[in-house]
């Protein structure tokens, strides 16, 4: 009898695997959803925005496994096709739905070719160019604080290289940023002799101690080995400004300006290796992914040292790095960038504008703590590996006294925040933090949709879908002249039949948190006086009237957030949009998360040690 080699069978197995997946897509599911989905969803109508017609491949169940994980509720739930409309028998339902959901199943195994993805070049984002100024020239101020504000993309985050355009004004900025932080080396002496480290001796030519210089600042400003035109380069600057007669460090200037507005500088570049379809990232590479992931920043000579030395890559030199890493003040980066981006509390610093005269307690130190809490909050997770499920529900919170007597909380004094345990369930975890009630309301108002909205999609991650072209304009202000609740406005709002589907999911769930007024103060009366009425019914029939009761349900959904949490962060980790081949990788970490008491390093280092971490592909 013949043996085949191994790697023939392996490559068979795959093959008859991916042609059974295509026979399901192709005989199962494509013909089921143009018989009873593509009138409203086809090619020539597509309601809501929603196209059906295009998934006739694997690779597009694939490509649409998220959106088709919503296809197969609806239909198991009766929502899809609408009762008017032409509907599946029970076998054809039954069908379908085991369709959809082992196209969802195939990809969390794995079931697939892999691959590691390539993350496009990108420029470092603003918040990643101060913090890179800093620890490489010691500038405390913020140079890149009058770049244009730079767009989200991906996952959601402004990290992603497809968003990080460059417009023509942002080299203007960046020479004028440059020129800046130049000019604050040179008038403070601390920082001088920490940038101009080498000097030259007596009788010494000073281009020596110039090269240690730039080759120093030049290794950790590219963060990668200088090559040898590299430093030519970055001496003839100096050699010119010495012929023109400047001093030693005078003369530096030219060349330590040119590294900031260099492309190495300004933009994360790795390479590719001709011949391969993907390969493990190199040392310096992966010290940066993983430096810019947990710190926003350059990687530090420690990272530098262990990359040159061909260390890094070894799975427990990675693992005590990440560790010191998240040990180090500068992982609040991960609190402010991904979690405020994530869950939104960001916004609070420069986009919620509370009406003065309506809110005239919400001052501007009361809003530096109210976001100062959701930053400290998920600090506290990190820094002491705390349970992720801490973020739905917990007993304690961060306030000083100007917070802590917003919530109604005594016996906290001081301007700095502590950690203040809590005794009234309705506080605890991010949907009682005033950051995001803040964030999630209007000027005047609150609003349920948005907070609704809020917890569907960046708790949960099963987003609504956009409202429709005639869904109408909601109240800006809740006190009326005829004394209507919102509550009873939006209900008017919700008999549009192109309205009432999504709202039925959104609004239970922020009418439960409807005891939280637009700045995140309890209240027990609305705003035109009359009682709060925040009880509210799921679409699947339980009822809750309290943030304390609906933090409940959440926990009880605790898979979805869970998984929601690992997409976002590797998204965040990754800086690019993740693709149908990461979903095994997703699965991989909500599993770790779930084995490790739900803890949070874990699943860091678990990202971290990932096959898109640390390989890239080629490109198409």
């Amino acid at each position: 009898m013949m043996h085949l080699p191994l790697l023939r069978i392996t490559g068979l197995f795959a093959a008859l695997l991916s042609v059974a997946a295509a026979d399901t897509v192709q005989t199962q599911i494509a013909p089921l959803l143009s018989k009873y989905c593509a009138s409203c969803h086809g090619a020539e109508k597509q309601k809501g925005g929603i196209e059906l017609h295009t998934i006739r491949t694997e690779q597009d169940a694939f490509r649409q496994h998220r959106f088709l994980e919503n296809v197969a509720h609806q239909i198991e739930k009766g929502e899809m096709p609408p009762d008017d409309e032409p509907q599946p028998t029970a076998e054809e339902k039954k069908a379908l739905i085991a369709g959809l959901r082992g196209v969802v199943a195939r990809l969390e195994k794995g079931e697939f070719p892999r691959q590691a993805g390539r993350p496009t070049v990108r420029r470092l984002n603003r918040n990643e160019y101060n913090n890179t100024v800093r620890d490489l020239f010691g500038v405390k101020f913020l140079p890149g604080s009058d770049f244009p504000a730079d767009g989200a993309g991906g996952e959601g985050f402004d990290n992603v290289g497809d968003a990080l355009f460059m417009p023509p004004v942002m080299l203007e900025k960046y020479f004028a940023a440059a020129k800046r932080v130049l000019d604050a080396v040179y008038a403070r002496e601390p920082l001088k002799k920490r940038v101009f480290f080498a000097a030259p001796k007596p009788k010494e030519d000073p281009r020596f101690a110039a090269k240690t210089v730039l080759v120093t600042y030049g290794s950790l400003a590219f963060r990668r080995k200088l090559t040898e035109a590299d430093i030519a380069g970055l001496l003839d600057l100096f050699d010119k400004a010495v012929k023109r007669g400047e001093p030693y460090e005078a003369a530096l200037r030219s060349p330590l300006q040119t590294l900031l507005v260099h492309p190495s500088f300004l933009f994360r570049i790795e390479n590719d290796q001709p011949g391969k379809l993907e390969w493990k990232v190199d040392g310096f590479e992966l010290a940066t992914r993983l430096s810019y992931f947990l710190w926003a920043s350059i990687p530090d000579r420690t990272l530098f040292q262990l990359a040159d030395q061909g260390k890094l890559s070894d799975p427990a030199v990675l693992r005590e790095q990440v560790e010191r890493l998240l040990n180090d003040p500068r992982a609040e980066t991960l609190s402010r960038h991904f979690a405020g981006q994530w869950l939104g509390f960001d916004e609070l610093r420069e986009v919620a504008a509370p009406d003065p005269q309506r809110f005239p307690t919400f001052t501007p130190s009361l809003r530096v703590a109210m976001y100062r809490e959701s930053v400290e909050f998920f600090s506290h997770l990190v820094r002491e590996n705390r349970p992720v499920t801490e973020m739905l529900d917990a007993d304690y919170t961060f306030l000083n006294a100007e917070l802590a007597a917003h919530y109604g909380i005594r016996g906290v004094a001081g301007t700095a925040l502590q950690k203040v345990s809590l005794t009234d369930r309705q506080r605890g975890g991010v949907i009682g933090q005033a950051a995001i009630l803040t964030a999630t309301s209007l000027p005047l108002r609150t609003s349920p949709v948005k907070r609704g909205k809020w917890i569907l999609d960046n708790l949960l991650g099963t987003p609504p879908p956009p409202p429709p072209q005639d869904a109408g304009v909601l109240p800006a202000d809740d006190k009326t002249p005829d004394g209507l609740s919102f509550r009873e406005q939006l209900e008017r709002h919700r008999k549009v039949a192109s309205c009432a589907g999504c709202h039925q999911k959104i609004d239970p769930l922020g009418f439960g948190l409807e005891n939280y007024d637009a700045i995140g103060r309890w209240r027990t009366a609305d705003a035109n006086g009359k009682p709060v009425d925040s009880k509210a019914q799921l679409a699947d029939g339980r009822q809750f009237s309290t943030p304390a009761e609906l933090k409940g349900l959440l926990l009880k959904s605790s898979d979805l957030f869970c998984r929601n949490f690992c997409r976002k962060l590797l998204g965040y980790a990754l800086g690019r949009p993740l693709e149908y081949y990461d979903e095994p990788v997703v699965a991989q970490l909500t599993g770790v998360l779930k084995s490790n008491g739900y803890r949070i390093r874990p699943v860091i280092q678990a990202i971290v040690a990932s096959h898109p971490f640390t390989s890239r592909a080629a490109a198409k």
